[in-house]
């Protein structure tokens, strides 16, 4: 495993140090298995791979082609394909346990609830939200465009709109009233919604805004201290979410990727940034 490149590209104010460069080909989704330093990335030949920080990467298996979304929890992996097909595997026997065609693209994630699977993504017939347990559809139901889901005491559905952020249960009805630009999806019982111009947190219906141009995704800790934000253009940012006005407004940041940051995700043990673009970096902060 190689170091970054070019360990001179930081900013000035140093908000990030280069960690590591892992050997990954056009990496396309990845998450931080909870509660360890472990970084699981799917990649487009459908290789999942495991990185550490600080023992390097090993491929795990190979699964789905062109993943648009991974999750993961202590013991399971789900991985969602563009094409729908979502695959569930155990971690510790390294084996496939459900594969599933749930119909849902686009703007799609996967999220693991337990011992089920939620999949929110585009359908025939427009957005909507699919529940399974085992092999069985649980739950299906359809939102408006623009709606995240995700598990906060429950599944809870939200919309971004011009009045402010809506959430309910699943199965309660949303406005349908148009959402703003922002693609919002939920980090713990807050909101993270992303837009060109930046990033919005909401907690608690409040938002705050992070200013960056050419915003193409960004990532919330856990506990809701910090934002990352990247570019269309491979910068990297980073802003503490109790920070002034003045310092949202301009974080500090790095040229870290030479294309577009497609994601950004923060480890919930240690100090670990993981962005993707054209590789896989890891950052300490």
């Amino acid at each position: 495993m190689s170091p970054p490149r070019d360990a001179h590209f930081l900013h000035a104010q140093r908000a990030l140090e280069p960690v590591l460069a892992a050997p990954i080909e056009a990496p396309r989704a990845m998450t931080w298995v909870p509660r360890r330093e472990e970084l699981l990335v799917a990649s487009a030949s459908g290789a999942v791979t495991c990185v550490e920080p600080s023992f390097g990467s090993r491929v795990l298996w190979t699964g789905v082609p062109d993943p648009s979304s991974l999750d993961a929890s202590a013991e399971l992996v789900a991985v969602l394909g563009t094409t729908g097909t979502l695959e569930v595997w155990n971690r510790a026997t390294r084996q496939r346990e459900r594969l599933l065609e749930t119909g849902l693209n686009g703007d799609a994630e996967v999220h693991l609830v337990g011992d089920r699977v939620l999949v929110i993504g585009d359908g025939r017939g427009g957005r909507r939200v699919r529940v399974y347990a085992g092999d069985s559809l649980e739950m299906d139901a359809s939102v408006p465009s623009g709606t995240a889901a995700g598990d906060v005491e429950g599944i809870r559905v939200a919309r971004s709109l011009i009045t402010g952020v809506v959430t309910v249960p699943l199965g309660y009805p949303l406005p349908e009233e148009p959402a703003t630009g922002h693609s919002i999806r939920f980090v713990g019982p807050r909101l993270l919604g992303v837009a060109v111009g930046g990033a919005t947190v909401w907690e608690n219906g409040s938002p705050l805004s992070f200013r960056l141009l050419d915003t193409s995704a960004a990532a919330l800790t856990a506990d809701g201290q910090f934002v990352a934000l990247g570019t269309f253009g491979g910068l990297v940012a980073i802003c503490g979410v109790g920070a002034a006005p003045k310092d949202r407004a301009h974080p500090p940041r790095v040229s870290a990727h030479e294309g577009v940051v497609r994601a950004l995700a923060f480890s919930d043990r240690g100090r670990w940034l993981a962005t993707v673009g054209e590789n896989c970096r890891i950052w300490a902060y």
